[in-house]
């Protein structure tokens, strides 16, 4: 199937469980109208006809994304053709950002910040590094006083997606010449050194290497401690709106502890099975589902030093309506963030006795 310059094309992998198959596509996006098709190259065919698919934007597709079309989960592996290589590569470019221990009560806040500068956050983790693991990050032969830094306590790990990725983050984080006085991020830190505060990849080259070690394989465990938690799952619909750091600020602002965070990809079983405790309870169940599957989510183990954390927590999420919800109670999350009952924004365990075990889905079985 020609391609031509009214339409970006990118190849696309779905692993077939039934056939267990890794089946091959063209995904081409329509510059003009945002609308979709998809072609078989390997038995000459259309395999989904031009269509408009809401949940899918340009910025949704970059290479290593996954994104969910009709309840397949499809990952982006590469550009489909030079004119698509060449307009977007710049666009989709990654780079590396870790937000250390000093700065965790606005954690949110530079998440946000980040996100309305133009970038996405396509991969996220909170997690305690060793001075040795810091050092090898770092590629420092013996443990420095950045390696120590890092390993004060928890650090949020971040893959960024956006133009000019590394220039663009170490200009808002003010490490390039020019730019201290009017860094975007020294702003919120106030008094804290930026360089106490943030991370961020310095050259193009040391992206691959960094990413790698957080998200790679074997990866660095998760920070979670299934003690006095609830879990809070920022869903897609959330995420894709660039929420994900007004979400972690409102949590923190309250004076709840975040103690485990990490963005997934699940598919249609895994949110099945997670959410099986409402599957005979709400008529929606399925809208439920799929929606999970539509894009990243973000999964926060919330905790404090009290028994009543879920019970506590789920005030703060509000009513699942959010229409009720900015009625009745404006200042939660699903009034401020989620859109109808099934995209409210995010999911909150319900019941006291899953906090720890809503946790464990997450951060043991799917890791």
């Amino acid at each position: 199937m020609s391609n031509n310059e009214g339409m970006y094309c990118f190849e696309v992998e779905w692993f077939d469980k039934m056939a267990a198959l890794l089946r091959k596509y063209q995904l081409f996006y329509h510059i003009k109208d945002g609308m979709i098709e998809m072609y078989d190259p390997k038995n000459r065919r259309t395999f989904l006809k031009k269509c408009n698919y809401e949940t899918i934007k340009l910025k949704n597709l970059y290479v290593g994304a996954k994104i969910s079309v009709y309840s397949r989960q499809l990952t982006v592996s590469a550009h489909g053709d030079e004119f698509t290589k060449r307009a977007l590569s710049n666009s989709s470019a990654k780079t590396c950002c870790v937000l250390k221990a000093p700065a965790y009560e606005i954690f949110g806040k530079i998440v946000d910040c980040f996100q309305r500068n133009g970038f996405q956050i396509t991969n996220a983790k909170l997690c305690s590094l060793s001075v040795p693991q810091a050092t090898k990050f770092l590629g420092v032969k013996t443990g420095n006083d950045e390696a120590k830094s890092l390993a004060i306590d928890n650090v949020l790990a971040l893959e960024l997606v956006g133009t000019s990725a590394v220039a663009h983050a170490n200009k808002i984080c003010g490490f390039t010449q020019g730019t201290q006085t009017d860094s975007k991020v020294r702003k919120i830190l106030g008094n804290l050194p930026v360089e106490a505060a943030i991370r961020v990849s310095r050259s193009p080259e040391d992206v691959k290497s960094e990413l790698s070690f957080f998200f790679g394989k074997p990866s660095i465990a998760p920070s979670a401690t299934f003690n006095n938690c609830t879990m809070c799952v920022i869903k897609p619909q959330a995420v894709v709106d660039g929420h994900t750091g007004s979400i972690i600020d409102s949590i923190l602002s309250e004076g709840y502890e975040i103690s485990g965070l990490e963005m997934f990809k699940i598919d249609k079983e895994t949110a099945k099975e997670f959410l099986e405790v409402y599957d005979t309870v709400v008529p929606y169940f399925s809208a439920l589902v799929h929606h999970m599957t539509e894009g990243p989510v973000v999964a926060i183990e919330v905790r404090t030093e009290k028994e009543k954390t879920v019970t506590m927590f789920r005030e703060l999420a509000g009513p699942t309506d959010p229409t009720v919800a900015k009625h009745i109670r404006p200042h939660t999350l699903r009034a401020k963030f989620g859109a109808n009952k099934i995209k409210n924004g995010v999911h909150c365990t319900d019941l006291p006795e899953d906090g720890v075990s809503e946790s464990e889905f997450f951060f043991k079985i799917l890791q």
